[in-house]
C-alpha cells in the first residue's frame, strides 16, 4: 500500500530531438521531504531512461496513492481525501468489494434496468456464493451503495496484487476498473463519505500536495461539504453471512459512512 506522509515535486528540462520539454514527477515518503525529493528525482530518472529507449524501466512501477492522509490508523489501515474531496478507507489486506451490477445472461441485455431489482440479485448472488466450501468459512459484510452493493469480507486477509485475490473478486463480479487498481495501488478502498455531486455540493478539485494560497480556499470549501454531508450515508448495512467477528477497522468504517443511520446514500 503506497501512501505517504510527505510529497515532494521535482522538475527537469529535457530535450527531444531538439525539442525542450518540461519533466516533472512527484516524490513520496514516510521519511521526511528530503527523502521526497529523492523518490522524485529519482523517476525523473527513469522517465529520461523511457524516453531514450528502455522499455522495461516502469515495469514494476507501483501506483501509488497521493491523497492527503486524513488519518493513520495503523500500518494497514490509511483513510486519504480523494481528488473530489471524499474521504476513503484504504486496507492492506482486507477485501472489499464493490459490486454495481448483477451477473447478466444474453437475455439480461433487452430488459430495462432497475436499481433496487439489481441490488437484490447482487444480494441474492453473494448469498449464493456464501455457501459454496471455498467462502463457507469467510464473513461476508453486506451493504447498500447509493448504486450498487459493497462487500467487506473478513475473517482471512487477502493479496490484492494476487491472481487468486483478482479471481475471487471476477466471482463476484467486482467492479473491473476497480478491480485493477487494487492490482496496481496494492489495496482495497471503500468511500467513506459522500460524493459531493449527490449532496448538492459544488465540484472541487482537491489538490495534494497543495500551496499556502490553495489550503484556504480548500478548507472554506470543505467546511461546506462536510456540514452538508451530516445528513447522508455512504452505505446502509443489510446483513452479515458467516462468522460475525470483524476488526475495529470496520466499526469504523461502519461509524463514518453512516450504515446504521437512516438517511439518504450519497
Amino acid at each position: 500500500m503506497r501512501i505517504f506522509k510527505f510529497w515532494q515535486v521535482e522538475s527537469e528540462r529535457f530535450e527531444i530531438d531538439g525539442n525542450p520539454i518540461l519533466i516533472k514527477c512527484y516524490g513520496g515518503s514516510n521519511v521526511s521531504d528530503e527523502d521526497a525529493r529523492a523518490q522524485a528525482r529519482e523517476k525523473i530518472a527513469k522517465v529520461k531512461r523511457r524516453i531514450n529507449g528502455d522499455r522495461r524501466v516502469f515495469e514494476t512501477y507501483e501506483t501509488e496513492i497521493r491523497e492527503e492522509v486524513v488519518s493513520f490508523l495503523n500500518e494497514e489501515a490509511v483513510i486519504t481525501r480523494n481528488r473530489y474531496g471524499a474521504q476513503v478507507l484504504n486496507l492492506q489486506n482486507i477485501m472489499v468489494l464493490d459490486i454495481d451490477k448483477p451477473k447478466t445472461s444474453f437475455f439480461d441485455l433487452f430488459r430495462k434496468r432497475d436499481d433496487s431489482s439489481d441490488k437484490q440479485k447482487i444480494i441474492e448472488m453473494v448469498r449464493k456464493l456464501a455457501q459454496k466450501p471455498a467462502y463457507r468459512e469467510l464473513g461476508l459484510r453486506i451493504y447498500e451503495t447509493s448504486k450498487g452493493i459493497r462487500v467487506i469480507v473478513v475473517g482471512k486477509t487477502f493479496n490484492p496484487a494476487s491472481s487468486a485475490t483478482n479471481e475471487m473478486m471476477k466471482e463476484f463480479n467486482s467492479d473491473n476498473l476497480y478491480r485493477f487498481l487494487c492490482q496496481k495501488q496494492k489495496c482495497f478502498r471503500a468511500r467513506l463519505t459522500p460524493k459531493p455531486s449527490r449532496i448538492k455540493i459544488r465540484a472541487y478539485r482537491v489538490k495534494f500536495p497543495r500551496s499556502a494560497e490553495e489550503d484556504a480556499p480548500f478548507r472554506e470549501w470543505l467546511a461546506g461539504y462536510e456540514h452538508a454531508s451530516q445528513g447522508f450515508s455512504t452505505c446502509r448495512f443489510v446483513e452479515q453471512i458467516g462468522p460475525g467477528l470483524f476488526p475495529d477497522v470496520i466499526r469504523l468504517h461502519d461509524e463514518i459512512s453512516g450504515a446504521y443511520r437512516d438517511q439518504r446514500l450519497a
